[in-house]
């Protein structure tokens, strides 16, 4: 019974994310939960409305951004503890939902944190990408992982992101070869 309430309750806050339809959320447990589940019983639909039913009771676009790391930490822990290949793609799309998210709403740094942490998984699940995936789908997949893995290389010091960077770039290398002629990019 829990575990659907919050599955409805994330699917009403982020519906465009419907490959969430498909993860186990018979573990995911946030204080912000009831928040959620309230929204989604109220008919609310959306991340902008979930930020003015927030706005309503007179909690802070704070709440909103820790509801989205809580379900992005869930489904992290998700893939890397359980081995959930189910989680990568809605990872990977509420990963960029929180890099906007974040920066429009003045928690820039909060973004860098983010990035610093969890970039390094993001890489880690192109392989899985690339290799379960069609040409079109794994190769725009990988160009946006390669991207943030520059910006991870170009904000922080440490030679750990460079070599992210060089990894997730010879990963998209391999799947431009295997699939030219497959997929026509314009730029």
């Amino acid at each position: 019974m829990w575990e659907v309430q919050a599955k409805n309750a994330v699917m009403a806050v982020l519906p465009e994310l419907v490959e969430l339809e498909d993860v186990d959320f018979s573990r995911y447990s946030s204080q912000y939960l009831s928040l959620a589940v309230s929204f989604a019983e109220s008919g609310g639909r959306g991340l902008r409305e979930f930020e003015e039913f927030v706005a309503a009771r007179g909690l802070g676009k704070a709440v909103v951004g820790n509801f989205l790391l809580s379900v992005f930490q869930y489904l992290m822990i998700r893939y890397r503890r359980y081995g959930d290949r189910d989680v990568i793609k809605p990872a990977i799309k509420l990963f960029l939902t929180l890099k906007g998210w974040l920066n429009e709403n003045g928690f820039e740094n909060q973004w860098k944190l983010l990035l610093h942490n969890f970039v390094g998984y993001i890489v880690d699940m192109a392989r899985v990408i690339s290799e379960e995936e069609d040409c079109e789908l794994a190769l725009a997949y990988l160009t946006l992982i390669n991207r943030l893995a520059e910006e991870a290389a170009g904000t922080f010091p440490e030679g750990y992101f460079k070599d992210l960077t060089e990894k997730s770039s010879e990963m998209l290398k391999k799947i431009r070869d295997r699939c030219s002629g497959r997929v026509s990019v314009q730029g």
